[in-house]
């Protein structure tokens, strides 16, 4: 062997060995973990199952609801384009795997050339290859750049549709709210206009004044002016729902207030749950996979590129065709690039480091949503009994105010006040169990729940 063929060898040897595994190595999603308690006293470290792992059809039993979320599914524009990004985002990782093999193309050509009174014809029909091996890595970190990409995007495709089933949950369960809230209206209505009729005849067998009837006429019409607002806001609502499932506006069919149940126990689970079922989470760890390839991507720009050209085919005159062959290989080495290669990889870096900062805030805020969920829960309930007593109480009031109203023992301002009282308590309580379950949606998003 010559000199000059061991030294290709060495320094070729050489290049294979300088760049270490780091070139090479596959993204380490153990490496990033966030210590502490991520949910502040909500977690209980006994409680290794989360609410988030359960199908949210055995959470959300209503079956109206469950049509809902699922016809959102299917229809919704957002979920539509997201599901074509997907399919772009596959067609990427096919491209670039085939950045592993030759690229081939068909180059035909002839040529006439006339000299000295004499013509003559030459013609090449060769295929031409080039190869470029990517022995630094380059061809795989491109693949897995690609693949990671497509599995952020089948995270942002859950992403959508965790937040459209929760945005279509919340607005069914405040048509449901609304519904009870003009039912509680409506028949306080009729009691508005016995006590309107009552006071109207003592005015006029003169144990009241005029302005008794006028105040219980402003009240009546006060409320069937309320009446009138909840009906708009049911129809704006529905309108708002028929708008997720891309339908124009219609009635919707919902299910009565006192149907729903809330879940007999409601498990937060560990933090390490919160990474398996949130898909923002594994979006913004899927964003640090995506900048460790980009800076290994500007590491490996450093490292020379091999490449293979060569033609295969037949050529010479039409008469006389012979095959012909031939082999190139070259090796490119960047020597001085002006700073940018330098530059693109300080980047790259600083891109990682931004990535890793915004995961580690993605799992704060998720620690901070579950705790204010459950905490939102935890304080519905406890003013559930208090606002009970309070409503039962108001109705007794009522009905003693009435009955003496209507032996002449009492003003009207006492029954006036009643009544408000008690229309004001009841709405409450409707409130009530409204933010409860929307706070039990919300935390069940939180845990990262609804996926299909």
């Amino acid at each position: 062997m010559s000199t000059m063929k061991r030294y290709l060898i060495l320094v070729f040897a050489g290049l294979l060995l300088l760049p270490g595994c780091n070139l090479y190595k596959k993204y380490d999603s153990k490496a990033n973990t966030v210590q502490g308690n991520l949910m502040g006293d909500v977690m209980n470290p006994q409680d290794t199952l989360s609410m988030g792992a359960v199908s949210w059809r055995d959470v959300f039993k209503d079956p109206l609801l469950q049509q809902l979320i699922e016809t959102a599914w299917v229809n919704n524009t957002d979920v539509r384009t997201t599901q074509l990004t997907i399919e772009q985002a596959q067609n990427e990782v096919r491209s670039a795997k085939w950045g592993y093999a030759p690229t081939l193309s068909f180059a035909p050509n002839a040529s006439y050339n006339y000299q000295g009174g004499a013509g003559s014809y030459n013609v090449q029909i060769p295929v031409k290859a080039s190869w470029q091996l990517g022995i630094f890595g380059q061809n795989r970190s491109k693949v897995r750049s690609a693949k990671a990409k497509l599995a952020y995007d089948e995270d942002y495709l859950q992403s959508v549709q965790v937040d459209l089933a929760a945005n279509v949950a919340n607005l069914y369960y405040t048509l449901v709210m609304l519904d009870r809230q003009l039912a509680i209206s409506e028949a306080t209505e009729k009691l508005y206009e016995e006590s309107y009729n009552t006071t109207q005849a003592l005015f006029q067998a003169g144990t009241y004044n005029s302005p008794a009837v006028y105040e219980m006429q402003a009240s009546l019409e006060a409320l069937r002016a309320d009446i009138v607002t909840l009906r708009y806001n049911i129809a704006v609502t529905e309108a708002s729902l028929c708008k997720l499932l891309a339908e124009p506006p219609h009635h919707i069919d919902r299910s009565s207030f006192e149907q729903f149940e809330m879940p007999e126990q409601i498990h937060v689970g560990l933090p390490v749950r919160l990474l398996a079922a949130r898909p923002d989470v594994r979006m913004a760890e899927r964003n640090m996979e995506i900048a460790y390839y980009t800076t290994q991507q500007a590491r490996q720009s450093f490292y020379p590129s091999l490449s293979i050209d060569g033609l295969f085919g037949l050529a010479g005159s039409f008469n006389a065709l012979s095959l012909i062959g031939q082999a190139v290989g070259s090796l490119t080495q960047p020597i001085l690039q002006g700073g940018q290669l330098t530059a693109q990889l300080r980047n790259a870096k600083a891109e990682q480091e931004k990535a890793r900062l915004e995961f580690v805030q993605t799992l704060y805020d998720a620690g901070s949503e579950v705790y204010q969920y459950k905490k939102a829960i935890e304080t519905a309930e406890e003013k559930t009994s208090h606002i009970e007593i309070r409503v039962n109480a108001l109705q007794e009031a009522f009905s003693a105010t009435s009955e003496l109203m209507n032996h002449g023992s009492t003003t009207y301002l006492e029954v006036l006040t009643a009544q408000e009282s008690l229309l004001s308590a009841q709405l409450s309580q409707v409130e009530n169990r409204y933010d409860m379950i929307q706070a039990l949606i919300n935390l069940y998003t939180a845990l990262g729940g609804f996926g299909k």
